[in-house]
């Protein structure tokens, strides 16, 4: 038999959709506030990944390995190589600032699985460059 609605369990799960952009709601506070977390675990990867690839550049314990990088670090120098990193860092925040009230579900999982990988990069490469 096909379910309705009026069904309790069914209408349980329409009324926790935040995503759904026909409802005309958005996330509640609450949900909002759950995004604060993985952006500031983003914004703390990404400036202990700076600030360690440039010591390691200037000291010469490291080369770096994405191509794109290399060649801002000689072309540019430490603050073009600063200001590539912070434009990476600025760009998917504010992305998902702007997306958090339309999808809010959309942006947490983005969020939880970007710091989840940056990290797993992150915590690699530093492996690699110092063992």
């Amino acid at each position: 038999m096909p379910m309705s609605c009026s069904d309790g369990i069914t209408t349980a799960v329409l009324d926790r959709v935040s995503d759904n952009p026909t409802t005309g709601e958005g996330p509640t506070d609450a949900e909002v506030r759950t995004l604060l977390l993985p952006m500031i675990i983003f914004v703390l990867i990404s400036v202990a990944d700076t600030i360690s690839s440039v010591y390691m550049l200037m000291n010469g314990m490291m080369e770096e390995y994405n191509p794109l990088m290399r060649w801002v670090w000689e072309s540019g120098g430490v603050t073009a190589f600063v200001a590539v990193k912070a434009c990476l860092t600025i760009m998917p925040i504010w992305l998902f600032n702007k997306l958090k009230f339309e999808r809010c579900g959309l942006v947490r999982r983005a969020l939880w699985v970007t710091v989840f990988g940056y990290a797993t990069i992150y915590c690699i490469f530093f492996v690699i460059a110092n063992y």
